[in-house]
């Protein structure tokens, strides 16, 4: 794992061994025991505890790994039966689909652009480029109605005058 091998750990060893001395050589052995004792205690409750929370067994050999392999994924998928083809429903001008009307419900009046697809692969799609009858571009006019000022001939919200 960490390029440790036998001869490595064992010249590591030996030279513990001299610089701790004979004497208190047997206290720290015993004390690193201890301390690895402790430490696979804490993984196996911790493994333990993953295992009881997500319902998946964590111990590598109970894991198939040929289950994961692409080659067999996808001759897998190559072997499957075409599903048979959903027929969309009816739209038109006359009936919009249901995901038109949903984005249609999302857009906010004087809004410019509609941005659609995934998360990662955003698009932006400028309204006016659509359709004038598009129940999006509808959603997005700003309806013209007369202002409390207009035919007053006085500004209302500037102060001092």
């Amino acid at each position: 794992m960490f390029g440790l091998t036998f001869e490595k750990l064992f010249l590591v060893a030996v030279i513990a061994g001299f610089v701790i001395g004979p004497q208190r050589l047997p206290h720290y052995t015993q004390k690193l025991a201890e301390t690895v004792r402790a430490l696979r205690r804490t993984v196996d409750a911790a493994r333990s505890t993953a295992e009881r929370d997500i319902g998946v067994s964590l111990q590598g050999a109970d894991w198939d790994l040929r289950h994961y392999d692409p080659r067999r994924i996808v001759r897998d998928a190559l072997r499957e039966d075409p599903a048979t083809p959903v027929p969309a429903p009816v739209s038109g001008p006359d009936h919009p689909s249901a995901d038109l009307l949903e984005e249609a419900r999302r857009v906010r009046p004087g809004q410019k652009y509609l941005v659609s697809g995934s998360s990662a692969h955003p698009r932006r799609i400028l309204i006016e480029s659509l359709p004038v009858d598009d129940p999006r571009r509808v959603a997005a006019q700003v309806a013209v109605s007369p202002g409390p000022s207009e035919g007053t001939g006085t500004d209302v919200g500037l102060p001092g005058r």
